[in-house]
């Protein structure tokens, strides 16, 4: 009995020093000092292609160990990089979010010099600085769209956009448009359970097909007239431009004001996605809550840059004479033409009514008092959403390809493999889930964040497909950098190198 106490002791030194161990491989070891790397081939019925897959670097700043993932990607001789998003780990705040984002660039241009880089929007790629200054790196962003792939182009890719969309079987949030009520009457407007972001509803009506880019996708230039009411503070709305989203792209300019938060002003600015705008963004207005606002928003289209103007006031008072908010497009590719939509997020509700679009030449494009008959839950016209899933977008607006040309599907999330085994594709390239982050011996991963669960938190796997093979193909990289926690532990960072295809 005399030696119980000791024993206790001891195993509490043993438990102490384990747990030490384990702490400092979670936070130190693993994801500074160990890069793996899977080697996965997927038989296809095409001529072999080499592909690097990246996935969730979450890049803050340079490090040996990214330096050391550029120098094991370029020994591995790809054809092709990919990337599945979440390139960096995003901030609100400019300055800070510039320095990764310059950091993250630097590292596309070096595996640019290895082979060509396609790359789809995550989570974290949704501010319009980022997207243009990693496409100016060598980044080939794919937004729900199909390119083919491989030494005789007999391979469709298909890129997924994590900002556009949604997946027929995974998670669908319901639409928190609806119609709101003001003064005995019925407008059109959003209201959330709870706090959430980017709905958007477009004014699209009747498109040839998923692809058409005719009708009010080929507006170009003009002037938009709306009145907007924010609940409370925690209200998000916003007037969107030149708009690409219901054709699945993330390429649009906005008016928009969201709660105060991180940096953020609680005004009306300019935010763009997919491009980028110089010159003043801000008009600096706070709206209060419960008190209608007009928003004008004109936009010039010229060669080679695009104007932006925008100025807010009280619609009970008189129109500004000045635009408080000016700025410009001048990128290689910049956002010239689309549609006119809504947006709307945070706790708060927000509601719209009288829209008009007036084309440069002063013709009414469209007036909708967006007052809502009995019955109606939406304008006429309108859409939410996009006009189908993420993946029917991308086979839409896709190359015509032979019949039976494998098809391949480069997601961040691995979730849209239930749709893409539906329609009988032959794999699927994700990552999201970072493999758990954290494995626990005879656990494995607590969380993947995906609707699929966390058994399928990394590696190869299979679901039944009615294709030639039986099967669509799923693999999840666990990818290299951190979020939410700064640690890994039994999930070290890694990459893949795919051997696509196998037969002539």
């Amino acid at each position: 009995m005399v030696g119980a106490p000791a024993r206790w002791r001891r195993l509490g030194l043993w438990t102490g020093l384990a747990a030490l161990a384990a702490l400092v491989d979670a936070a130190w070891f693993e994801p500074r000092k160990l890069l793996l790397r899977d080697f996965v081939r997927l038989d296809l019925a095409a001529p072999t292609v080499r592909v690097a897959h990246l996935t969730d670097l979450h890049i803050r700043e340079d490090t040996p160990l990214l330096r050391r993932l550029v120098d094991e990607v370029a020994a591995a001789r790809p054809d092709l990089i990919v990337v599945s998003g979440d390139f960096l780990k995003d901030l609100p705040q400019a300055e800070p979010r510039a320095h990764r984002t310059a950091a993250t660039a630097a590292v596309m241009a070096a595996l640019r010099r290895v082979a060509p880089v396609l790359g789809v929007q995550g989570h974290s790629e949704h501010q319009g600085d980022v997207v243009e200054t990693l496409r100016r790196s060598g980044v080939d962003w794919l937004s729900n769209e199909g390119r083919l792939i491989g030494p005789s182009q007999s391979i469709l890719l298909l890129g997924l956009n994590q900002q556009v969309g949604e997946d027929l079987l995974g998670r669908r949030p319901p639409s928190p448009f609806r119609p709101m009520p003001w003064g005995g009457r019925r407008f059109y407007g959003a209201r959330f359970q709870k706090a959430t972001s980017n709905f958007y509803s477009h004014y699209d009506p009747a498109p040839a097909g998923l692809a058409d880019a005719g009708g009010p996708l080929a507006w170009s230039g003009y002037e938009v007239l709306c009145d907007v009411l924010t609940g409370d503070e925690d209200s998000g709305a916003s007037i969107a431009v030149h708009s690409r989203y219901p054709l699945g792209e993330d390429r649009l300019i906005r008016l928009r004001r969201v709660m105060p938060d991180r940096g953020l002003p609680g005004t009306y600015y300019l935010v763009p996605h997919g491009t980028m705008l110089t010159g003043t963004i801000d008009t600096g207005v706070e709206p209060e809550p419960g008190r209608w606002y007009r928003v004008r928003l004109r936009t010039e289209v010229e060669p080679g840059v695009v104007h932006v103007k925008a100025r807010v006031w009280p619609a009970d008072g008189p129109e500004p004479e000045r635009w408080q908010a000016d700025a410009e497009d001048r990128t290689p590719t910049p956002v010239a033409a689309g549609t006119v939509g809504l947006w709307s997020s945070g706790e708060g509700p927000v509601t719209y009514r009288n829209l008009r679009v007036t084309g440069h030449d002063g013709r009414v494009l469209l007036e909708d008092s967006l007052e809502l008959p009995p019955g109606a839950r939406k304008p006429a016209g309108f859409r939410e959403g996009t006009r189908g899933t993420r993946l029917e977008m991308a086979l839409a607006r896709s190359p015509a390809v032979p019949p039976g040309t494998p098809r391949v599907v480069l997601s961040h999330s691995p979730d849209v493999v239930l749709e893409a085994s539906t329609r009988a594709l032959e794999a699927v390239i994700a990552g999201h889930t970072h493999g758990g982050q954290v494995r626990l011996p005879f656990v494995g991963a607590l969380t993947t964040r995906s609707a699929l669960g966390p058994y399928y938190g990394w590696g190869r796997f299979e679901f039944n497909a009615p294709n030639a093979r039986g099967y669509t193909s799923l693999y999840i990289n666990p990818g290299i950098g951190m979020s939410m926690l700064p640690i890994r532990f039994l999930c070290p960072p890694r990459w893949a190198l795919l051997e696509l295809g196998g037969s002539p």
